[in-house]
C-alpha cells in the first residue's frame, strides 16, 4: 500500500515537501495558540498583539497555508 505522504514527497521533491510541511506547521502553531489562548492555558493573542496587531499572526497563518498550497499543488 502506498503512503500518500511519502508518495507526495517523492513526487514533489524534498524541497517542496519540506516547504509544505513548514507551511502547515506554521499555520498549525498559530491555530493552536489561538485555541489555547481561548481556553486560558497560554496568553491570548489579543493580549500579546492587541486588537490592531492581530493582523500579524493572521498574516503568518495565511502565508503558511499559501506556502503549503503551492508546495503540495500537484500531489
Amino acid at each position: 500500500m502506498i503512503n500518500p505522504v511519502t508518495d507526495c514527497c517523492r513526487q514533489a521533491g524534498s524541497l517542496r515537501a519540506s516547504a509544505g510541511i513548514m507551511g502547515v506547521a506554521l499555520a498549525g502553531f498559530f491555530m493552536a495558540w489561538l485555541l489555547l489562548g481561548w481556553i486560558g492555558w497560554v496568553p491570548a493573542m489579543v493580549d500579546v498583539f492587541g486588537v490592531e496587531g492581530m493582523r500579524t499572526p493572521a498574516a503568518f497563518t495565511v502565508g503558511g497555508l499559501l506556502l503549503a498550497a503551492i508546495a503540495f499543488w500537484e500531489c
